[in-house]
Formats: C-alpha cells, sequence, structure tokens
C-alpha cells in the first residue's frame, strides 16, 4: 500500500535517536527467510515500541495470528501484507514499513491511507486575504485579512512544516516568525494556521511558539522506552516552552487552525497554544501521533521500518496518542466545500476574531 509519507515528517529525523531505540544485532547475521523477517519485526516492536501502554493491542495474540499466516512457500508480496496489515493495527503516525529501495512503504495511520481534502491555501489567499507574502524559505505565507470581511484587524500565518529548511540553515528559518510579527503587531488578532502542517523539528516549532507564548509552559511529559517490558520506561521528561528573549511577543488573540493532517510537530505546538487564554483552536482534531524519538529497524531481506520510543502525556497524566488535540470549536471542511470555494474554518476564525 503506497502513501504519501509526506502526510507525517517526523519530529526527529530516524538517524537522531537515543542508544534504547537503536537496534543492535549480534551474532550471525539472521538468514533470510519470511518466518525471520517476521520474526525480528515482531520482537523489535515487543520490546521497543513505547506506546503499547494506550494502544489496547494484544501484541501476542497478532503473534500468533499473522505468525501463522506464514509458511515455507510465503513469497515477498503476501509477506509484505501480513507485516503491514499486523503494524495497521497499531494505528500509528509514526509506524512505517519501507521494502528495500523506500520506493514503496506501508504505513500504519489509518487517518494516511485516506484522502483528505479539505483545506486549500489559494483559496484562503484568494478568499480572504491582501498583502500576501511568504518568509522563511517560504514555509511561512502571511498576509491580512480583507478588511471589508471584519472590522478588525486580523493577519494570518500559515506555517507549511516545522522541518529543518532544504537550503541548507536548518531551522534558523523559523526566526523569520519574528519579522512577521513585528509587520502584523497593529493588528487586534492573527490567524495561525496548522492545516496539513506533517510537523517536523521540535526546535523549530519552539523558535516559533516562544514568540506567542507569555510564560514558561510545561506542555507535555514524555518517557522514554528503557528495557523490553512494555511498561520499562524513563522517568518522566518535561517538554517545555519559554517566551524568547529580546524579541517582539504577540499576546492578543489568536486562532488557531488544524485539521486531521495536522500532525506530530503540530499536534505540540497545538498543546503549548491550548495553555494560552488568547488562544483559541478552531477546526477538526489533529492527527493523533506524539512518539516522537523513532527508531529504526532492518530486516534481513532489506526492508526498514519506523517506530516510537516515547510515551507522550500531558502534566495531568493524559495521553492523547491516537486521539490528537480536539479543537475548542470544532468545524469541518470536506472536499465539496473547497471545490465550491467555502473554508468554514476560516469563516468561523474570522468571526470569533472579529468579536
Amino acid at each position: 500500500m503506497k502513501k504519501n509519507i509526506t502526510l507525517v515528517i517526523l519530529l526527529f529525523l530516524p538517524s537522531v535517536l537515543f542508544i534504547s531505540c537503536e537496534q543492535t544485532l549480534l551474532g550471525p547475521e539472521p538468514e533470510n527467510t519470511p518466518k525471520n523477517n517476521f520474526e525480528i519485526l515482531w520482537k523489535t516492536f515487543d520490546e521497543n515500541y513505547a506506546l503499547f501502554p494506550v494502544k489496547k493491542v494484544n501484541w501476542d495474540s497478532l503473534h500468533s495470528y499473522y505468525g501463522s499466516k506464514i509458511t515455507a512457500y510465503t513469497n515477498e508480496s503476501d509477506l509484505w501484507n501480513i507485516m503491514g496489515e499486523m503494524l495497521t493495527r497499531l494505528n500509528d503516525g509514526h509506524v512505517t514499513l519501507f521494502n528495500k529501495n523506500i520506493t514503496n512503504w506501508y504505513s500504519s495511520s489509518e487517518i494516511n491511507r485516506r484522502k483528505i481534502e479539505d483545506f486549500s491555501l489559494n483559496l484562503v489567499k484568494n478568499k480572504f486575504l491582501t498583502d500576501v507574502t511568504t518568509a522563511g524559505d517560504g514555509y511561512f505565507t502571511y498576509g491580512r485579512v480583507n478588511s471589508n470581511l471584519s472590522s478588525k484587524k486580523i493577519g494570518y500565518i500559515y506555517i507549511s512544516t516545522f522541518a529543518s529548511s532544504n537550503s541548507g540553515n536548518g531551522s534558523d528559518w523559523a526566526f523569520d516568525i519574528d519579522k512577521i510579527i513585528k509587520e502584523l503587531y497593529d493588528c487586534d488578532a492573527i490567524i495561525i494556521d496548522l492545516r496539513n502542517n506533517g510537523g517536523g523539528l521540535k526546535i523549530t516549532l519552539w523558535n516559533i511558539a516562544s514568540a506567542f507564548v507569555d510564560r514558561d509552559i510545561t506542555y507535555f511529559n514524555q518517557q522514554m522506552k528503557t528495557g523490553p517490558g512494555h511498561n520499562d520506561f524513563s522517568a518522566p521528561i518535561p517538554l517545555e516552552i519559554f517566551p524568547r528573549s529580546d524579541v517582539l511577543h504577540f499576546t492578543k488573540k489568536i486562532a488557531l487552525l488544524t485539521n486531521r493532517l495536522s500532525a506530530s510537530g503540530s499536534e505540540h505546538f497545538s498543546q503549548i497554544f491550548k495553555n494560552l487564554p488568547y488562544s483559541t483552536q478552531i477546526g477538526d482534531t489533529t492527527f493523533g501521533c506524539f512518539g516522537d524519538i523513532v527508531g529504526t529497524g532492518t530486516l534481513p531481506n532489506g526492508w526498514t521500518f519506523l517506530y516510537p520510543c516515547r510515551l507522550t502525556k500531558t502534566p495531568e497524566g493524559y495521553c492523547p496518542e491516537g486521539i490528537g488535540i480536539i479543537p475548542d470549536l470544532l468545524v469541518e471542511n470536506t472536499k465539496q466545500d473547497i471545490d465550491a470555494n467555502r473554508d468554514n474554518v476560516m469563516e468561523r476564525a474570522v468571526n470569533v476574531l472579529s468579536k
């Protein structure tokens, strides 16, 4: 099942791992048989996957069920489907199986297997905005809401990703948010749009979010997988955001727009903004994948796979994995809305910020 892996960009690149997430094979090279490939995949997840405590799957039962399908006559196509179907039972946006040449992949996430067409940046620009421009190597698109749509001055910022820049400047592009805030600071409110933003690097989203927060915030706690047991974890590691010093902070009214393709880093960003009394999240619930330290594994047949090694919870102990960050105001678009030049989410945001 070939899917668009750009939908979910991991918060950390697969090469940036803690040692407990790395797969180390000792002894002779395992024989490349269907059974061995299956067993190595299953065992790696059994000992290293961090989300069994919240996924409510019986991994041993899945081993029995899917393992029984493998025989000496199982061909590569059958093995691909057996493994892929087993991983879909985890329904995890950070779990992916790749073939040897990474020309095909099997996504575990149900959302990634759907076709979602509920957002169009061109629609937003053409129908709602004036003075549209870009910044941050093109990852920011910003402007102002047409004055005939609101009596208030409303700014708009679209963030397409939190990834490292293709131009080679890493996450430095994110600091262009300071220039954008200066240009929009006379606005009464700002819309920040994260729809279809699949995530990226935490340092990038921190650089941006730190220009909007008014105090130090602990927004998540994460526990690192430390042993082979399903409940072997480190002590909680707090994830914190602080206002950056010596920059202009925008702490007036904010509408944060999300949809089901706002994933990973976008969800960390959304959780930060849940702590801001002047911010309202509008749109659909986010993707629901938070286990950002990602482990890698390689099978004897050359296939590779990714899996998360951290369990993420709010400071209150709630885990949003597989659920997402739920909006304050649920507003949905459909493909039919977009085709009809309607964006219900933008319209609601403008209405809320105009009051």
